[in-house]
């Protein structure tokens, strides 16, 4: 897996003092609270708005089967249905569901492949793609840009996740030790990127329909995303 070799790394690098271009371990852990903060805020927001219990159920069915679409593949992590069921839902549900699911979903399947520092920034990763699906879901009609939006979270997701790693450095690290990790990390990357890429432009359409009818049936309050991009 990525982290342990970035772990191996960074326990390869080790500084003993503050040096230019480096950050300490309380600044990192002053960044992991305010992430955790963020996460918690959003959850807490969505709890407030006093959501539907379908809305409930219909978010951990989709959490569901994205922690599915990651799980049966985890002996090949950067080859997983996860990235692609996140973005869907941030498409059709809304930047919020996108959110919560892909928040969801990192914790639940930590459970599988384990639990650490890397899970919180799993959490605001694959939460930030459903949310940024969900607020250009408009534009995902245009085969271009739904193609790019996966091929660039493939490696966005990579970059936030590699940040988990710089906490197995000791007391400070070298802002030069996060580009290693980022390069360690490039073929897990890219592969993640392609495997967007190719679920995008292959199954893209006939999952936002399941979707969509899933969000007909369940929610028929709610204003489905194909009206508002009329």
């Amino acid at each position: 897996m990525i982290i342990e070799e970035s772990i191996q790394i960074l326990s390869m690098n080790k500084s003993g003092g503050l040096a230019n271009g480096s950050l300490s371990i309380p600044i990192l852990i002053f960044g992991l609270l305010l992430i955790i903060g963020i996460i918690y805020f959003v959850f807490k927001m969505y709890e407030q708005s006093k959501p539907p219990v379908e809305s409930i159920v219909l978010i951990a069915v989709l959490t569901a089967i994205a922690t599915v679409g990651r799980v049966v593949l985890m002996s090949f992590p950067a080859v997983n249905l996860a990235s692609f069921i996140i973005i869907l839902v941030g498409v059709v549900y809304g930047k919020e569901e996108g959110f919560l699911v892909g928040a969801l979903t990192a914790l639940v399947t930590s459970f599988f492949g384990g639990l650490g520092e890397w899970t919180i920034f799993q959490m605001l990763a694959w939460g930030l793609m459903g949310a940024s699906a969900g607020f250009l879901s408009s534009k995902f009609d245009s085969i271009p840009f739904r193609l790019i939006f996966g091929f660039a979270w493939g490696f966005l997701y990579g970059w936030i996740t590699d940040i988990s790693a710089l906490f197995f450095s000791g007391s400070t690290i070298q802002i030069s030790q996060y580009f290693a990790i980022m390069i360690a990390g490039l073929t897990y990357d890219l592969t993640h990127a392609v495997t967007n890429v190719v679920l995008l432009a292959i199954l893209y359409n006939w999952f936002k329909k399941i979707f969509e009818r899933a969000k007909d049936k369940y929610l028929p309050n709610t204003t489905s995303t194909a009206a508002n991009t009329e």
